[in-house]
């Protein structure tokens, strides 16, 4: 069965472990990777001292190649023996040490805070220790040691983050000491995104960005503010002449901001003084130009101002103030909304009362 297989690999691979690590003492053994190809298995050996590993001239190597092929049963075993640079960013290297230091008789917070302090300046992103057994008395306790962030679970706990075990036997009894030590933060969240606002399921209708927002510049000018129901109004009133069901409330305020800070763009665009060219004769300007009337230009300008004035509000405001004006200037009105905001429905609302 397949369940079967899967618990016979298991067994394999931590019966391998362990024969390494009896082979391997003094080495500096961590872990081992195994690799089959059609030819061959190929077996990555990490050490804190490779040249053990590898014995002089290759005959220890060697050795290991001919125990493993007939222990194993393992189809033209090739090794290859990785040195480990940062021993103590590595979970079964610290887990050794610090259980051959507890044989020795070292006091557990002196050992759980060192290796602590080292495991942080080995630059890993955290990092958690676990001594467990008679560590004074006759009643066994756990201390535990931590710094830094570290995955408990998850396809994350998986892949960034080393576990290492260890038993020390003292003198009172026997001592376990556990390991992890996440080296690194996982790709995801590395990434420069606002996870809230990533799309997490898109349906391909063939439509562009710019027909979206064509869509939502209708729904806008329908409606007469930017308050929840009148947004909902605005959506379902539309609904019956466009596709409505993907624009939802968020993107129409975001659209509304995006117009108002155009409008304000070119506003301040507008009212920035033009340079005049200084070699130019101001008295030839002033002959050749006839005087405009003071008093229509006051007015024309102030006329301008009111409507543009009007226009930049919500459509229901503007149409109170049109109401209210004794003889509104249609055109004009035309023209402002047409340079701003340009919304459909007002403008034919102004073309019906010319």
């Amino acid at each position: 069965m397949q369940e079967k297989q899967f618990i016979e690999k298991g067994a394999r691979k931590v019966k391998l472990d362990e024969f390494l690590e009896e082979e391997l003492d003094g080495a500096g053994y961590s872990r081992v990777e195994l690799a089959r190809t059609p030819t061959s298995t190929k077996l990555v050996v990490y050490a804190q001292r490779p040249g053990l590993v590898i014995g002089r001239g290759g005959s220890r190597i060697r050795e290991l190649t001919e125990d493993l092929e007939k222990e194993f049963d393992f189809e033209n075993p090739q090794i290859e023996v990785n040195e480990i640079e940062n021993s103590d960013a590595d979970a079964q290297v610290v887990a050794d040490s610090i259980a051959s230091w507890l044989e020795k008789g070292g006091h557990v917070k002196r050992v759980g805070y060192t290796y602590i302090r080292r495991m942080k300046d080995a630059g890993v992103i955290g990092a958690e220790l676990e001594i467990t057994g008679k560590l004074s008395g006759n009643r066994g306790r756990t201390e535990k040691f931590s710094f830094g962030y570290v995955k408990r679970c998850g396809d994350t706990s998986k892949k960034n983050v080393r576990k290492g075990y260890k038993l020390a036997r003292t003198r009172p009894g026997a001592i376990g000491v556990k390991v992890r030590i996440m080296e690194e933060m996982p790709e995801f969240m590395h990434r420069d995104v606002d996870v809230d606002n990533q799309i997490l399921h898109t349906s391909n209708t063939g439509e562009d960005a710019g027909a979206k927002a064509d869509r939502i510049e209708q729904v806008l000018s329908e409606a007469e503010n930017m308050t929840s129901a009148e947004l909902e109004r605005a959506i379902e009133q539309k609904a019956e002449e466009i596709e409505t069901s993907d624009i939802s409330k968020e993107e129409l305020r975001t659209a509304f901001d995006e117009i108002e800070e155009q409008e304000d763009d070119s506003e301040e665009e507008l009212e920035q003084p033009k340079e005049e060219d200084s070699d130019t004769d101001e008295s030839e300007m002033d002959e050749e130009a006839p005087e405009p009337d003071a008093e229509q230009s006051d007015e024309s300008e102030g006329n301008e101002g009111e409507y543009q004035e009007i226009v930049s509000g919500t459509i229901g405001d503007a149409k109170d103030q049109i109401d209210d004006l004794d003889n509104p200037d249609f055109e004009a009105l035309i023209e402002a909304e047409k340079s701003g905001k340009n919304r459909t429905t007002f403008v034919d609302w102004l073309e019906a009362k010319l």
